[in-house]
């Protein structure tokens, strides 16, 4: 089971992811954070490279996942990439079509807070936090992906209302090995190099 943690910067996803782990789930840190802290492709000097280079990481970060049943939890999917592109008003690279929107179970949308935490990694402001959070949200809309909005509330908090949320769709949800096989084929094929 795939479950997206999204949003904009600095509403807490990482939080979310790390509070995750300590109670035992499987998670896949974010990538966009691993590249700026690398230091080699910087999204405020080529957008285009960037996304790429997160795209192709992500993939392959996610065909790794071959535990199906079991609840893995990202630090943003693969979609959060096409929000970007349309917030900088790029064309959106034909890659994204190919990506099979029914690996992601449910995207859960982190609602922003009330301050902005700048740093090194993030460059942002609040505003760009709440536009890009819309965009992020259309973009898994549209692709038919399950969307929950989590509230603006304490960190262990929000963990458990996302838990619940699971647990909840677990219990209505069984996904057939047949699917499961088809998923990691699937992501296992996609893994791009290049744009």
């Amino acid at each position: 089971m795939k479950i997206v943690i999204t949003g904009g910067p600095s509403v807490g996803k990482t939080t979310i992811i790390s509070l995750l782990h300590t109670r035992g789930y499987r998670v896949v840190q974010e990538i966009a954070t691993q590249v700026i802290k690398e230091g080699k492709i910087l999204p405020w000097v080529d957008r285009g490279k960037f996304q790429a280079e997160v795209l192709r990481r992500q993939m392959a970060a996610e065909s790794s996942i071959l535990d199906f049943d079991k609840p893995v939890f990202l630090d943003r999917g693969a979609f959060d990439g096409e929000a970007y592109y349309l917030y900088d008003r790029m064309p959106v690279p034909p890659i994204f079509s190919t990506i099979d929107p029914t690996q992601y179970d449910v995207a859960f949308l982190i609602e922003p807070l009330a301050f902005f935490d700048a740093n090194d990694v993030r460059r942002e402001d609040l505003e760009f936090t709440h536009e890009i959070t819309r965009i992020i949200e259309e973009c898994y809309r549209e692709k038919r992906i399950k969307v929950i909005r989590v509230p603006a509330m304490e960190p262990d908090k929000r963990v458990d209302f996302v838990i619940d949320s699971v647990e909840k769709l677990r219990a209505t949800s069984v996904r057939s090995p047949e699917q499961a096989a088809s998923m990691f084929r699937y992501t296992s094929a996609v893994v791009p190099t290049a744009f």
